[in-house]
């Protein structure tokens, strides 16, 4: 076998890869970050309307902030991602 039909062996395997019409699963996990987010938005409002009507007003702004980021994380996960990689490569001296 040449190094020529070694290589046309390894295009043929990766060839299917490259195919925009493989399913990839980012639609079920974007389907799943809605889901998911929808979930903690109902948990959310049931909290802060159960702090609210206790009048803890620290304990609800704190949970109105926490939710803010975790909210974030949820619908902003890329732009997450890529900070938290930035913020880890600052911190390991990596690029």
């Amino acid at each position: 076998m040449t190094s020529y039909e070694l290589a046309a062996g390894v295009v043929q395997l990766a060839a299917p890869l490259a195919n925009p019409n493989v399913p990839t699963g980012a639609d079920f996990k974007d389907w799943v970050l809605v889901i998911a987010g929808n979930i903690f938005i109902a948990i959310l409002v049931l909290r802060a309307i159960g702090h609210y009507f206790k009048r803890e007003w620290g304990e609800l702004f704190g949970h109105i902030a926490a939710g803010v980021l975790v909210g974030g994380l949820i619908y902003a996960n890329n732009q997450t991602i890529n900070v938290l990689k930035g913020f880890w490569g600052l911190l390991s001296g990596g690029n």
